[in-house]
Formats: C-alpha cells, structure tokens, sequence
C-alpha cells in the first residue's frame, strides 16, 4: 500500500509541475495576466461584475451575465482583429523588404561571380604568356613586365570584387513604415499602431527589469546585435523608418536590418493574442439554464 501511495503522490506532482510548465503566460499569475489584458482594451469593469454576477441564480442577473459574456467577447475579438490587421502590415513590408533585398543580391552575387571567373582567365591566360616568355633568356625582361602586369590586374579586380560585395542600392518605394513610430519618425498613415496595440508595446514587462517596456526591450535589442549603433545613429534610423516620399537609397545590410527589426515587433506583438486568450478562458462560465 506504500508503494501504491507513493506512486500516487508523485503522479499528482508530477501532473501539478507539467500543468505549470505548460501554462499560458511563463512566469505570470494567471489572474495577473487577465487584469491587465482586461485594463488594456477596456473590460475591466465587465469583469468585475461578470464575477459578482455569475453565482446568482436569478432569471434577470442571469441575463446580464449573458450580455457581459458577449460585450467582453466583442472587445476581445475587435482588439485580436487590431493586432491581426496590425501583424498584416508587418508582414507586407517584411516581404517587400525581402524582395527588394533578394534582388539586390542576386546582382551583387552575379557581378562577383564574374569578377572571380574574369580574374582567374586573364590572371591564368596573361600568367602562361609570362612563363612562355621566360623560356627564351633574351626575353626574361617582357617576361617580367608581363608577370608584374598580370598580377597588378588579378589585384584590381580582386579590390573590385571586395567593393562590390557591398551590393547596390534602391529606393524602398512599399508605402509602410512600421519602425518609425518606435523612434518618434514620421508615419505613414497606415503605419500607426492601434491605440490597444500601442498601449501594450509601451507597457512593463512582466517580471522584466524595472521600468523597462516592450518598447524600450527591443530598442535596447537592436542595439545589442547592431541592428543600429545607437539612438543617435540618425542615418541608419533613417533607412529603417523611410518612406517613398523621402527617396532615400536602401542598402541590402538596410533591407536586411529593416526586416529583421520588424519581425522582432511582429514576435511581440502576438504576445497580445496570447493574453487575450487567456482572458477568455479566466471568463466565469454562464450556468446552465433551470
């Protein structure tokens, strides 16, 4: 009977510490959580009396608890759909900027690969003119000058090469924006944040640093992986917020910096969703009827 009861126990905290694992929010009371989404997008108040509500068994509160079910549904369905339409957006100007990109360095890819197979002909054709040269003694010094000019000329396209692995440059003509309100930049008009959106970019992190909002998180990110050397760096933050109308040029270290940016704030922002999801679920069921 010991052995049973053993089993027992450390079957029930074996599924007590996977419910904990695998909850919803890491590290973030559930109720906590449910507060805060429910502050967010303006619901707070339903909640509270959902609560004091959903134990009463009388026919006209009973109807109530059904009105405050489908408001608090509504609010969270309309802010899932700011957030989806939000993400939408971040992922146009991710695949254009990945477009452009790619084509930019498919160029760049083929102007080097050429340089290269340039540089290994002429090198190998004007080298085997040198060694022919050098088989007669009364030529050794057009053997030389031909040697010296063949690997002066395999050294400029080698610089060349070097050069160009920095790829040209384009206009990034998409109309979106979606970094320039993280740095107070000019907005296109379907680049501005959803005020619930917004709102919980600028908002604590749960159990983070002190102080330090969602915002400030990934700034402070970029930074770290070079991403931009800084908040003064005023031509990189330039590059990454452009919109058509500026016709500034976009390198592909630009584009690719400009695309990994966003998915960083598109990674955060669908925390969103995951909170709403937790706040349906903290709703108190509507009893059935008698």
């Amino acid at each position: 009977m010991s052995l049973v009861r053993n089993l027992t126990t450390f079957a029930l905290v074996t599924i007590t510490l996977t419910a904990a694992a695998q909850s919803p929010v890491s590290g973030r009371p559930k109720q906590l959580t449910s507060e805060t989404t429910a502050q967010l997008i303006g619901v707070l108040s339903e909640i509270k009396q959902l609560e004091e509500l959903s134990g009463s068994a009388v026919s006209a509160d009973r109807w109530q608890i059904l009105w405050l079910h489908q408001h608090i549904s509504e609010q969270v369905m309309a802010a899932s759909l700011q957030v989806d339409a939000t993400i939408a957006q971040i992922d146009n100007e991710i695949a254009r900027a990945n477009e452009v990109r790619g084509y930019l360095a498919d160029r760049r890819d083929r102007t080097v690969s050429r340089v290269n197979l340039f540089s290994v002909i002429v090198g190998g054709s004007v080298g085997a003119t040198s060694s022919g040269l050098q088989l007669s003694s009364s030529l050794d010094k057009p053997a030389a000058a031909v040697g010296i000019a063949a690997g002066s000329f395999s050294t400029g396209l080698a610089l060349y090469g070097i050069h160009a692995q920095a790829g040209k440059s384009s206009q990034f003509d998409f109309s979106s924006n979606m970094l320039a309100e993280f740095f107070d930049r000019p907005t296109l008009p379907n680049s501005q944040y959803p005020a619930t959106v917004w709102t919980f970019l600028n908002e604590a992190i749960p159990d983070g640093p002190a102080d330090l909002t969602r915002r400030q998180e990934l700034m402070e990110t970029w930074i770290r992986v070079k991403r931009i050397d800084s908040l003064a760096s005023t031509e990189k933050i330039d590059h990454v917020t452009s919109q058509p109308s500026e016709l500034l040029k976009l390198s592909i270290d630009d584009l690719e910096d400009r695309a990994a940016m966003l998915q960083d704030v598109r990674a955060r922002i669908s925390y969103l969703k995951r909170d709403l999801g937790v706040l349906l679920a903290s709703l108190p069921p509507v009893a059935d009827a008698p």
